[in-house]
C-alpha cells in the first residue's frame, strides 16, 4: 500500500539583528518560512507551497511580520538628535547673520551655546564650514525651524529660542532684523504665544 500525503515544515531561511519589541533591545533574530511538502510513506519529497513566513526572536521567541525589521526606535531617536543638533547650529548661526556678518563674538557665543544646548563641543573651523555653507545655500530659518518642530516638545523650543536669543545679543545691540527674526523663529517652532512672550520678557527682549 502506498502512503503519500503532505505535510507543513518550517524553514529558516536567514538570520540577523533586529530591534524587538517584546524584549526591548537589541536580538537576533531569524526569517522562517512555513512550506507544505508531499510526503511520501511519512517522508517529506517536494514542496507544493508556501504557507507564511514571520520573523521569530533568537531571544524571547516571540513571532512578527516580516515589517518588524524596519522598527528600529533607537535610530530614529539617533536621526532626530541629529537634527536637533543640525537646526540648532543653524538656526545661530542665521540669526548672528542677519545683519550681513558674523562678529568673532558671535562665532564664540554660537560655540558656547551649542555646547550648552548639546553637551558637544563645536569646533571653531567646523562652525566656519557651516557659515559659508548656510551663506551659499540661503536656506532661510523658517526652514529649519519647521523642519525641527514636531519633533521637540516646548521645553526643547524654548532651549532654542533662547540659543538663538544669545547669539542676537552676543554683539551687545538687538538690531530690528534680528528682533524680527526671534519674533519669527518662535512662531515657526511653534511656541505657544503667552509662553514665547515670557521668554521674551525674562530676556529683556520686546515681545510679539
Amino acid at each position: 500500500m502506498i502512503i503519500w500525503g503532505s505535510k507543513a515544515r518550517t524553514i529558516t531561511e536567514s538570520s540577523g539583528k533586529f530591534y524587538c519589541p517584546e524584549c526591548d533591545d537589541y536580538k537576533i533574530y531569524e526569517s522562517k518560512k512555513v512550506k507544505r511538502y508531499f510526503t511520501l510513506y511519512f517522508i517529506p519529497l517536494f514542496p507544493t507551497s508556501d504557507l507564511g513566513e514571520y520573523i521569530e526572536c533568537g531571544e524571547c521567541k516571540s513571532t512578527f511580520k516580516e515589517n518588524v525589521l524596519k522598527y528600529d526606535p533607537k535610530a530614529r531617536d539617533l536621526e532626530i538628535r541629529g537634527l536637533y543638533f543640525s537646526a540648532s547650529r543653524d538656526i545661530m548661526i542665521s540669526i548672528a547673520l542677519a545683519d550681513g556678518k558674523i562678529e568673532n563674538s558671535e562665532i564664540n557665543q554660537i560655540i558656547n551655546s551649542f555646547e550648552e544646548v548639546t553637551q558637544i563641543n563645536l569646533k571653531k573651523s567646523d562652525l566656519l564650514d557651516a557659515i559659508e555653507e548656510i551663506k551659499t545655500r540661503n536656506y532661510p530659518i523658517s526652514k529649519i525651524a519647521e523642519a525641527i518642530a514636531p519633533y521637540l516638545n516646548d521645553q526643547g523650543k524654548e532651549t532654542v529660542l533662547r540659543a538663538a536669543i544669545s547669539i542676537s545679543k552676543a554683539d551687545g545691540v538687538v538690531q530690528g532684523e534680528e528682533l524680527k527674526l526671534l519674533h519669527s523663529l518662535s512662531d515657526d517652532l511653534l511656541l505657544p504665544k503667552a509662553y514665547a512672550n515670557g521668554i521674551f520678557s525674562e530676556e529683556n527682549i520686546i515681545p510679539k
